[in-house]
This record gives C-alpha cells, sequence and structure tokens, in this order.
C-alpha cells in the first residue's frame, strides 16, 4: 500500500519534520562520507556504523534514506508519538514486529524530497519504482532549462524530470505504463508542493498523442536484455528496439525549436558505435546531437546489470548470465553502448548531425553549454568555407582551464604539452600546441580571426609564407574549439 497523495496534512507534516531536523543532501553526505553512498547490504552496514544511536537525524536516515526497520523507541525519539500515529494512519510508516519501518525512501535531491521504493536486492516486484539513480542524474545535466510552456516526460518513474522541468516549464505532462510509477510521482509532486504537473497513464508517446510539446525529457527502460521482469528497466521489446522507437518518434511531438533529450542503448559493431544512432536520426526534420558515454561486451554488460542477483541467487545468476549471453548471441551484438540523443526541432533547410564521446566523470549542469553547442553548430553548417572565420570576431568561454605539463632538463623547463578542459557542461578537454596558447587570450571578441591570427604571426615572426600556413593550420584548430563550446562567435 503506498501514502495518498491527496492527503496533504501527513505530505506537509512530514516535509517539516524531515527539514527540522535538517535532512539534507549535503547533511547526509558529510555524515556517511565522501563518495557515493551505496544502498547495497555490505555498504550500508558500513554507513550505519557513522550513525549515532538516539540521535534524531540518525534515526530519520535510517528509516527514510536506507529504508531499514527502526526500533520503535528510536523512532519516537525521532518523530514523537503523534506524528508517528499520524504517519501510520497516512500509511507513510508501518508497524514490523517491536519497529517501525517507512513504506517508501525519501531522499533529497538538492531541495526536492523524492520518494520510491526500498531497495531489495535482485527480489523486486514488476511495478518496483526506482530512486534518483546516476542516469536519472545525466539526465537532468543534460537537459535545456529554458522558460517554455510546455514539457513532456516520457516514462517518468518517481517524477524526478517532470519536477526539475516545473520550475521553468507553465505545464508539465508525465507519463508512464506503470500505475504504480504514477502514485508516487503524483505523492513527490505533492510533497514538494508542486501543482503544475498532469500524470498520464500509458506505452511511451501514447497518452499524448497528437500533442507538441517546447521540451521533451525520456529516461526508458532501455536495457537490452531478454527479460521483461521489471517495468523500470526491460521494455520487452528485442535488441534496441526501445531506443529507436523513442528516438524517432519523439520528433512528431515537439514544437518547432523544441528540445528532446532521450537516454539510449543501442547494440552496434565493435569498431562503428555511431551508424546505429545515425540511422535512427536520418530524415527526422530534427538537428541531432548523439552522445556516446561507452560501450560494453555483452559479457560486462550482463554481469553489471545482474550483479544484485549474484548476491541473492548465485545459481539463478549463473542461470540469467547464460540467458543473456545466449540472447546476445542469437542477435549478433557485438557491443552494446550507452548514451543520449539530443534533437531540437526545426523545419526548413538541412538538419546537420553531430557526435561526441562524453566522459560522465566530468558532466556538471550542461544546460547552457547545450545551448551554445547547438548556436555554434548552426554558425558553422551556414559557412561557406573555413576561411568565412577570418571575418568574423570569436571570444572564449569563461569557464576553462589550461592544464601544463612541463618536464625539467639541465635545468630549464620544457613543456610535454598541454591541455584545455571546460569547467562546466560536458567537461570537454582538448590538447592544445604552443601555437594555440598563444592564440587563447587573444580570443577576446573584439577583433576578427584575421586581425588575430595576423598579430601572432608577427610575433613568432614567421615570414609570409609562413604567415599563410599558420593561419590554414589555424583555422581547423579554431572551428574544433567552436564545436566543443570553448569558443563562441561574438554577436
Amino acid at each position: 500500500m503506498l501514502p495518498r497523495a491527496s492527503d496533504g496534512r501527513s505530505l506537509d507534516e512530514l516535509r517539516e519534520t524531515l527539514e527540522a531536523a535538517g535532512y539534507t543532501t549535503d547533511a547526509i553526505q558529510e555524515r556517511l562520507g565522501s563518495g557515493r553512498i551505496s544502498f547495497a547490504a555490505p555498504e550500508v552496514a558500513v554507513h550505519l556504523r557513522r550513525l549515532r544511536a538516539g540521535e534524531r537525524f540518525s534515526a530519520l536516515v535510517k528509516l527514510f534514506f536506507f529504508g531499514l526497520t527502526v526500533p520503535a523507541s528510536e523512532t519516537r525519539t525521532a518523530l514523537g508519538r503523534p506524528t508517528i500515529r499520524r504517519l501510520c494512519e497516512a500509511d507513510w510508516l508501518e508497524a514490523v514486529g517491536d519497529g517501525v519501518r517507512a513504506a517508501l525512501k525519501l531522499v533529497p535531491h538538492g531541495d526536492l524530497l523524492v520518494a520510491s521504493d526500498r531497495d531489495s536486492g535482485d527480489a523486486k516486484p514488476a511495478d518496483w519504482v526506482a530512486g534518483v539513480h546516476p542516469p536519472s542524474v545525466t539526465l537532468a545535466k543534460l537537459t535545456v532549462r529554458r522558460p517554455v510552456g510546455s514539457v513532456l516526460d516520457v516514462a517518468t518513474g518517481n517524477g524526478i524530470q517532470a519536477m526539475l522541468a516545473s520550475r521553468h516549464a507553465e505545464a508539465v505532462i508525465a507519463a508512464d505504463i506503470n500505475s504504480r510509477a504514477l502514485a508516487v510521482a503524483a505523492l513527490n509532486a505533492r510533497l514538494n508542493r508542486i501543482r503544475t504537473i498532469e500524470l498520464r497513464q500509458g506505452s511511451f508517446f501514447e497518452p499524448v498523442d497528437g500533442e507538441r510539446f517546447d521540451l521533451v525529457t525520456c529516461n526508458p527502460p532501455y536495457v537490452i536484455s531478454p527479460e521483461s521482469r521489471y517495468a523500470f528497466r526491460d521494455s520487452g521489446l528485442p535488441g534496441d528496439t526501445v531506443s529507436r522507437d523513442l528516438v524517432q518518434q519523439a520528433p512528431m511531438f515537439l514544437n518547432e525549436g523544441g528540445f528532446a533529450h532521450i537516454l539510449v542503448s543501442w547494440a552496434h559493431e565493435v569498431d562503428d558505435p555511431w551508424s546505429p544512432l545515425e540511422r535512427w536520426v536520418d530524415g527526422s526534420g530534427c538537428d541531432s546531437w548523439l552522445l556516446h558515454f561507452g560501450s560494453d561486451d555483452p559479457i560486462s554488460h550482463a554481469g553489471e546489470w545482474l550483479g544484485p542477483l549474484a548476491l541473492e541467487d548465485p545459481v539463478r545468476h549463473e542461470e540469467s548470465l547464460g540467458e543473456w549471453l545466449a540472447y546476445c548471441d542469437r542477435l549478433g551484438i557485438e557491443a552494446i553502448a550507452h548514451g543520449a540523443v539530443i534533437l531540437r526541432r526545426r523545419a526548413g533547410g538541412r538538419s546537420w548531425v553531430r557526435r561526441d564521446d562524453v566522459s560522465l566523470e566530468r558532466l556538471e549542469q550542461a544546460s547552457d553549454h547545450v545551448v551554445r553547442v547547438f548556436a555554434s553548430q548552426d554558425y558553422l553548417e551556414a559557412l561557406p568555407d573555413e576561411r568565412a572565420m577570418l571575418d568574423a570576431a570569436f571570444r572564449l568561454a569563461e569557464r576553462h582551464h589550461l592544464e601544463q605539463t612541463l618536464r625539467y632538463r639541465a635545468g630549464e623547463a620544457e613543456s610535454r604539452g598541454s591541455v584545455l578542459t571546460l569547467d562546466e557542461g560536458l567537461g570537454f578537454r582538448i590538447a592544445v600546441d604552443r601555437h594555440t596558447e598563444r592564440l587563447l587570450p587573444l580570443l577576446d571578441g573584439r577583433r576578427p580571426l584575421r586581425e588575430v591570427l595576423e598579430q601572432c604571426s608577427g610575433e613568432l615572426a614567421l615570414d609570409d609564407e609562413n604567415r599563410a600556413r599558420f593561419e590554414s593550420a589555424a583555422l581547423p584548430v579554431v572551428r574544433r574549439l567552436v564545436e566543443l563550446g570553448f569558443v563562441v562567435p561574438a554577436a
């Protein structure tokens, strides 16, 4: 049984209780130690050693963050008898032997509180609702955050993407085939006092047939597997069909200029991760940015997703591993990639497609970077040739740093190379030579590139022939810096 979203009093009381106890991401992280917090049983046992018995905050972390059964006496210290009684009546708490257990986990995410089902190894019901996992965070960081009229969140799960979108949208529709997920999403919206989200049940785009939106987000059940056990993970469709279908259908639900952000997984040949995605977006009527986070061989892929089962049931784990590998073999799958597709609807003209490998370790909030890259790609696509850049002025993005590696020989410092890193968005890195190092600080947006290159040539004391070579060599470098968002065409 789930708590009721309509029970506003208990939801408000619960939130106020957690806020008063300092139940925040920073406080939990500080108490439990640095690094990613794990909900796997062995790691939870270690985390619990950092919580103090008899303390209100610690009891709330055990109860709502880890979803554990907490002794009744400890729970009374944290919440008090009247609050416990009301939360039990509202089905937020339940008695388990001599203890109390929360019906759902409650994890802070920024200033939001996000409810989801408790972690229970691999023994989950089919309609189990996941919490805010790394893919959720990845999608949230990639999404363009600008004021819009309408948003659609497909496969909403606990509703985190819809809640984030509600901050910059007039109206949000959150869709999911899983009725339990919609019930949890409704709880989360009410718990966070959000009233602009409409929930609709159905498969992917079916609940919004014929409608269009300014923004679409989608974190679907994209795992390539032979199973259809869990709604949050398995689509039941063969191979990467669900990812392909969503990418190909999304343009029909976008307004002109609207963005769609879709997490995907796809099968590909070992040496060619891009061809499948390129086929999916061909003729879409959208500009397409294809992002590749990484690829695994079938054994690594199966091993990662079946990891929890190895602890619960080693025999079943071995059987499932064989089933997953046989499935990949039947479909001729050599490698399985994970990544994202970002689409922007644009009628008229020739749409462009670009591809980039992305390190999730460096991914930060990327809205501004994504918008900048789309604008820069538009600029580059409109150029008649590279030499047209000579008449434009460019400026270096503010959030960057240059790392230089030096080696000392005979008492003299010798450069061993430099790397330019973007300290925002997708965190791109690019190796630069000494000539590019000299060029970067001169890109201030005030002079055309032609004059900047002439100054560099003069400082290097190049003759006419080498000036021309320097200019020709610099143009593709500047183009690549523009593509990645390090350098921006000045207005």
